[in-house]
């Protein structure tokens, strides 16, 4: 509780000393960005703390991190200073907001605490290597961090987003394994408050009332953050027994079969929620996998409590794109002089979509996109004369900015080696759009009912229009045009004009209609920005359209990634039926994001939309009103059945059915204090009393116990999960030979020998457990005592430190 609440006090007093640049920075968004005050502030620490760790000028320790805090928080006071009336008038008219807004953090905070504390071990799944990343970056005097399971390399993977955490561990005080669980608390804290002033912000630009704005920034964090795909309405309906085995057949998700009632409201299969991240998959006629995905979205990922890249980039990309709307609103003219005036603001978005590639790449490259599409859009209303002049002013400030978000980061793109090796066109397989919507129709069907009823009302193009509604059918239809120049001809030459009709004919199912959308939604945000620009020939109508238009572009970004998915995979490490694995993961994660905001606020937009006026629209308001009525009866059905996956999910993870109150703990490592009190004992005295210096311990397994006194310490090691360190670096050629002289030092009886390799790596300490001696044998370690002195001994567990004099 104690560390919980330092946390938290920790995360506020960033959250305020922040409010004053927030306000500056964000100053075109009507929430004047109060709202965005906590990530930026984390990122921004982070972000000092890694430079000059990387620079070496300062350490990566707690003094050094609160005396870039306390100069940020002195320069907030000046700035508040300056500002004071206005800040203290805004927060005056504001304040609801501001509530709204620390309500959401704090009953995120809270809540997720809570249900991981019923399950709070950090043992399955990816989570120790997840552990490994964050006591790295905790561990590193200076950066880049040295990779704990391959001594003597920095990581090769994003890992900003572990430091974040570790910055916040190291300033209040927290030892990571009760910090791993705070961050993973801390994510939809996070991602909520600035999910709360994104669509506060877009239904005040879309001249929505307070109340309108207000209730759905509160209704968001849940829509987005916490509701469920709707595997959980097939999960009830297959433990009420209903549905033959013809009808799962059809189904055809893994694991979803026939069979009779049973007693209860939620399945009682150990894990069962974990279903919902494996439903796009195709079998052959035998039965046999031949498209192995993942589809998690944000309330999994934090129920399951990994602190992966995609989950730790969730609140920023939220920040960034915020970030995206300022610039947007800006009533500058894009040009040159444009980041002159605006060099603050440039700066900012630079930053927080640079960071994301640090963080999680994929993100980036969807921001990236994004902010390219949004400056275009932004041109469409600054130029609405010209598409060339549009498209000019918007490249002259984008390159700039692109390009010094690489800087930012610059030393991550020489260090970083991964398993990506190209992207190849993908044949035999495609999504069955039944399984699509399963996992994206909550969003998918209010960002079409806007879609529709914007083409509806929009005007035939005139001659500047014309182009537009030409380069955003050809960006749509792109894809499909190069899938089809290289797979569907391959495909002829290869198996025969019939098996190319065939896997054309599955790829138009979904690639086709995806095509339309994007293209439709696009077109009409350039058009309805180029109608409300403050040139515009047309009457202003800056408002509604204006809000609309960003989050069509929102919804054609959305939908153009799972267009892209169902056409084109990443080459990387998986293959066969895990193929397109990683890119179905990572590009469902970013559109559960962005059709969640687009689709929320498209329930607002249909719903507060008036009908028109007159006795001749008499009828046309009537069958609006029986649409609205309909069309939300049924979008509440699907929101229940979301939200049923979401309670029984929890219940079963961390809540009624975890540990009692009083036995909840937030430290990740109590499981090992019970199971192997002398194991954990050896990891918190090599953690926080022994002198830093590198280990080795028994080689096993991924996804094992192996590595575990590596990671629980963040003290580098000879080689930890072999797997994962080859799809970091695409190759075995770093770390080849090291399993073999790990395997010689414990069971050599050449102390020659073992002197050498320990003097190879560079080592200090040997770890004696368990796992080393089920693996290797007895050990002759205790014979090696000239450069061998015990300094750990409980039990059967001993630490062995390296001398490199030998005793007299």
């Amino acid at each position: 509780m104690v560390d919980a609440v330092l946390w938290f006090l920790t995360i506020q007093l960033l959250g305020v000393a922040a409010l004053p640049w927030v306000f500056q920075l964000f100053r075109f968004l009507p929430d004047r960005g109060v709202t965005l005050a906590k990530p930026a502030a984390v990122l921004v620490i982070s972000y000092l703390v890694w430079v000059f760790g990387l620079a070496q000028l300062l350490p990566n320790t707690a003094l050094t991190i609160w005396i870039i805090a306390l100069c940020v928080i002195i320069a907030s006071m000046w700035l508040a200073g300056r500002r004071w009336e206005e800040l203290q008038e805004f927060l005056r008219q504001r304040w609801a907001l501001l509530l709204v807004g620390e309500l959401a953090f704090l009953l995120m905070f809270v809540a997720w605490a809570l249900v991981v504390s019923g399950s709070p071990g950090i043992t399955h799944t990816e989570k120790p290597m997840d552990f490994m990343l964050l006591n790295s970056a905790y561990q590193a005097r200076y950066f880049p961090a040295e990779d704990a399971w391959l001594s003597g390399h920095s990581i090769s993977y994003y890992y900003f987003g572990h430091i974040i955490v570790a910055t916040i561990a190291k300033m209040s005080g927290v030892v990571t394994s009760v910090g791993y669980n705070l961050g993973v608390a801390t994510l939809p804290a996070l991602a909520g408050v600035v999910a709360v002033g994104l669509l506060y912000n877009l239904v005040r630009l879309a001249g929505g009332s307070m109340r309108w704005a207000l209730g759905l920034g509160t209704a968001t964090p849940a829509v987005i953050l916490l509701a469920g795909n709707l595997a959980g309405v097939l999960e009830f309906v297959r433990i009420r027994g209903w549905g033959g085995h013809g009808f799962w057949d059809w189904v055809g998700i893994e694991g979803l079969v026939a069979q009779a009632a049973q007693v209860g409201v939620f399945p009682g299969e150990f894990w069962w929620w974990f279903r919902s991240t494996r439903i796009i998959n195709t079998a052959s006629s035998d039965g046999a996998t031949l498209d192995y995905t993942i589809t998690e979205f944000p309330a999994f990922s934090f129920l399951l409590g990994d602190l992966h890249a995609h989950v730790l980039a969730i609140p920023f990309l939220l920040l960034a794109i915020a970030a995206t709307l300022n610039v947007y609103c800006s009533s500058d003219r894009l040009e040159l002089a444009w980041l002159r005036r605006n060099s603050a603001q440039a700066v900012s978005v630079a930053l927080a979509g640079g960071a994301l590639a640090f963080i999680n790449f994929w993100d980036f490259a969807t921001f990236m996109a994004l902010f390219a599409a949004t400056l275009t859009l932004k041109g469409c209303r600054d130029y609405p004369g010209s598409l060339l002049y549009a498209v000019t002013g918007a490249a002259s400030v984008f390159l700039p900015l692109f390009l010094l978000a690489i800087a930012l980061f610059g030393p991550v793109y020489f260090s970083f080696s991964g398993q990506t090796d190209g992207v190849l066109p993908l044949r035999d397989v495609s999504t069955n759009p039944f399984h699509l919507f399963i996992v994206l129709g909550l969003f998918i069907l209010p960002c079409l009912a806007l879609l529709a009823t914007k083409v509806a009302g929009i005007r035939r193009p005139d001659a500047v229009e014309t182009p537009l509604a030409v380069v955003a059918l050809v960006i749509a239809a792109t894809p499909l045009g190069i899938w089809m120049a290289t797979a569907f001809l391959f495909t002829i030459v290869a198996d025969g004009a019939n098996a190319a009709l065939d896997d054309l004919g599955r790829r138009l199912t979904l690639a086709l209609p995806g095509a339309i959308v994007v293209g439709l939604a696009a077109y009409v945000a350039a058009a309805q920005a180029r109608r409300n620009g403050p040139e515009s020939p047309f009457p202003s109508r800056r408002g509604r359209e204006f809000a609309t238009s960003f989050v069509l572009l929102l919804m054609a970004l959305g939908f153009f990634l799972v267009m892209v998915a169902d056409l084109f995979h990443i080459v990387d490490a998986f293959s066969g039926p895990w193929r397109r694995m990683n890119t179905v993961f990572k590009v469902y994660y970013q559109t559960w994001l962005l059709l969640g905001i687009a689709g929320t606020f498209a329930v607002y937009e249909l719903w507060s939309s008036r009908a028109p006026a007159g006795d001749t629209a008499r009828w046309t308001s009537i069958t609006a009103l029986a649409g609205k009525w309909v069309g939300g009866a049924f979008l509440a059905l699907l929101l229940v059945g979301s939200f049923y996956y979401t309670l029984g999910a929890t219940l079963e993870r961390g809540g009624a059915h975890g540990a009692p109150l009083e036995g909840r703990t937030l430290d990740g490592l109590a499981y090992l204090e019970a199971e192997d009190p002398a194991e954990y004992a050896a990891i918190a005295w090599l953690r926080d009393e022994a002198p830093p210096g590198r280990m080795v311990e028994a080689i096993g397994d991924d996804y094992s116990r192996f590595s575990n006194v590596s990671a629980s310490t963040g003290l580098p090691t000879v080689l930890g999960w072999v797997g994962h360190e080859l799809q970091w670096r695409g190759s075995s050629e770093p770390f080849a030979g090291r399993a073999e002289d790990v395997s010689a030092i414990f069971t050599s009886q050449d102390p020659g020998e073992v002197r050498r390799l320990l003097e190879k790596y560079d080592l200090r300490y040997v770890y004696l457990g368990k796992r080393e001696r089920e693996k290797y044998g007895v050990s002759s370690l205790h014979d090696f005592k000239d450069f061998l002195q015990t300094v750990f001994q409980q039990d059967d567990v001993v630490v062995y430190e390296f001398s490199t004099v030998a005793e007299p």
